[in-house]
């Protein structure tokens, strides 16, 4: 309903992408963030709250009358395990009591290492406090749908890149500095095949898990392009702009020596698995359910250059 708002917890890049789609769909859109400001156009509503505190997320859910909640909320390594489960846990009390839909951004990392390509029906083999926490909060969130609290689906992603996002496997340490001309800073094997996912893509495929009753009470792997391996993709970063990309790969070796004394590298330590052999998602069941559009890899890497050159020239 048009008088009712769209709330997206979280105003980085992938919660930003979702309300550029929930505004081309001329939907209302609410974002939440703990400083109650975005860079946004007026038509969207920016509100400042704290998931971390019941009392916040309840008075927003309290005083807006809200269809969806999409959770995009994100958070530094070192306070995953203290608070992702309770913003989990608030988000689900303020949503059971206004009976508002939730659908939940998560990643892949809950599954741990597998030698198969991911499915929804792959085993939680927890490595360590990143995929433990993650399995916990999704589990958390399952459960709460299953016992009738609450209405729930999970869309899950694997890397993405694309518009505003700069921290991540194909963010600004490869296309910043291809711009610059230095080498792309890659992790683990770059020749072995690996699934990304358009930052556009994983929002609209979000969308329409809100937007479908028949997603509720399950996790959706949202749909990519065919696994290329990481130098490929580089490659075609490169030839977008003109250039000829060298590289600068960190093995497991050097993660592991560089881990004692820089924190990032030591938090990467548990996910290199991802990097060091092929990394690859079935997206068959969303596939088989919802007639998504994907964009086509080089149109993908295309829109995320021209933003690139925008923001950084």
């Amino acid at each position: 309903m048009k008088n009712e708002y769209h709330a997206i917890f979280g105003t980085g890049p992938l919660g930003l992408a979702i309300m550029d789609q929930l505004i081309q769909e001329g939907k209302n859109v609410l974002l939440v963030n703990t400083s109650g400001k975005a860079d946004v156009p007026p038509s969207v509503k920016v509100i400042k709250g704290d998931a971390t505190k019941l009392e916040s997320v309840m008075d927003i859910c309290n005083s807006h009358k809200i269809s969806v909640l999409y959770h995009c909320l994100g958070l530094p390594y070192s306070s995953w395990a203290e608070l992702f489960p309770i913003m989990m846990d608030n988000i689900i009390e303020a949503a059971a009591i206004q009976q508002i839909k939730i659908v939940y951004a998560d990643n892949l990392y809950a599954y741990g290492p597998h030698d198969k390509p991911l499915n929804e029906n792959a085993s939680y083999n927890t490595v360590g406090m990143k995929t433990k926490v993650r399995a916990e909060v999704a589990t958390k969130l399952m459960n709460a749908h299953k016992s009738g609290k609450v209405q729930a689906t999970i869309g899950r992603g694997t890397d993405f890149y694309g518009p505003r996002v700069k921290t991540s496997a194909l963010g600004q340490q490869v296309i910043k500095n291809l711009m610059e001309g230095k080498p792309a800073d890659l992790l683990g094997n770059p020749d072995t095949k690996h699934s990304y996912i358009f930052i556009r893509d994983f929002a609209k495929g979000l969308i329409m898990l809100g937007e479908h009753e028949d997603a509720l009470g399950e996790i959706w792997h949202i749909p990519t392009n065919e696994p290329n391996t990481t130098r490929t993709i580089v490659q075609k970063v490169a030839d977008e702009l003109g250039t000829t990309p060298k590289y600068r790969v960190a093995g497991k070796f050097i993660v592991n020596i560089a881990g004692l004394f820089n924190s990032d590298m030591k938090e990467l330590k548990e996910l290199m698995y991802q990097h060091l052999y092929d990394f690859v998602v079935d997206s068959k069941k969303f596939k088989g359910k919802f007639p998504i559009s994907i964009t086509p890899q080089d149109e993908a890497i295309r829109q995320t250059v021209d933003w690139y050159k925008t923001a950084y020239k």
